[in-house]
């Protein structure tokens, strides 16, 4: 386990959903709302043949506060939120009590899941901003192989790589790869959700490119059933700004619309996200 990643969201966990916060609206999922994308219920339905998650196991995988899982829990699942901040777990329990849903939960090192959980899963199902912080993508896909019953499937709705090499739109800035080469090491102040909260930060990410994210669940025994790149999503993820269109979705557009100088037209958006849904043979 990476020392300064798991301060970093021991700090996340404490902060988000209190005060100024872009993504987490607590009272309005103690109310009875959902703070799901459109794009991850979209890919539930898409799992489950839309029969929804109804009487499944299901674990919610780097699940941090857990509001997605709590909206699963509504919906008729059996949740277990597997992450390894003991902060962001305390923080599920709290809002599972507040919302009146039973989540089990189990701290644990994404990439060495608990072999007690083995067989045990319908569904795992992971969401934005998982992966960049795994170091060796076979030991997380093989975890979710294992706890994955034969038919069980991975839902992985995830930040596009193309999406998370730009830094920065207005100057340009492209500081990550589109593929695995080690870590890099970034440092900042704030938090995704909050941009001006008081916490600084120092933490190691990696980048993936989709090929090596398909190829690792194939190496682990996971069948792909459903691969979809989008080019727009219902949030900005990672609060770059400027990406809020007219039809209220993000999107990431760079250049010109077209060699024409004079032309006025707007540059084709590039892929932000993707999901991936694959199954245990």
């Amino acid at each position: 386990m990476d020392r300064s990643n798991h301060e970093h969201w021991e700090q996340l966990a404490a902060l988000h959903g209190i005060g100024t916060d872009r993504y987490y609206d607590l009272d309005r999922l103690i109310a009875g709302g959902t703070l799901m994308g459109t794009e991850e219920a979209a890919a539930l339905r898409r799992a489950t043949f839309d029969a929804g998650v109804v009487g499944l196991e299901v674990m919610h995988l780097q699940c941090h506060i857990g509001c997605d899982a709590i909206t699963m829990a509504r919906s008729g699942a059996r949740v277990t939120g597997v992450d390894f901040s003991a902060t962001a777990l305390a923080r599920l329990r709290d809002l599972a009590q507040r919302c009146g849903v039973d989540v089990a939960t189990i701290e644990a090192d994404s990439r060495d899941l608990p072999h007690d959980l083995d067989g045990r899963f319908d569904l795992v199902y992971a969401t934005i901003g998982v992966l960049c912080w795994i170091d060796d993508l076979d030991a997380w896909m093989g975890g979710v192989a294992r706890v994955l019953r034969p038919g069980g499937r991975l839902v992985l709705v995830e930040l596009h790589p193309l999406l998370l090499m730009v830094g920065s739109v207005d100057p340009l800035v492209v500081d990550s790869p589109y593929a695995f080469d080690g870590a890099h090491i970034y440092s900042g102040t704030g938090s995704y959700a909050n941009r001006d909260a008081d916490v600084a930060w120092t933490v190691s990410e990696y980048a993936h490119g989709l090929a090596e994210v398909v190829m690792a669940a194939e190496r682990s025994g996971l069948r792909t059933t459903h691969l979809q790149e989008h080019t727009d999503m219902s949030f900005d993820p990672r609060g770059m700004g400027g990406g809020i269109e007219p039809d209220g979705r993000f999107r990431l557009r760079l250049g010109r619309g077209s060699s024409d100088l004079t032309s006025t037209a707007p540059p084709p958006p590039m892929p932000i996200l993707f999901t991936l849904i694959v199954e245990r043979t």
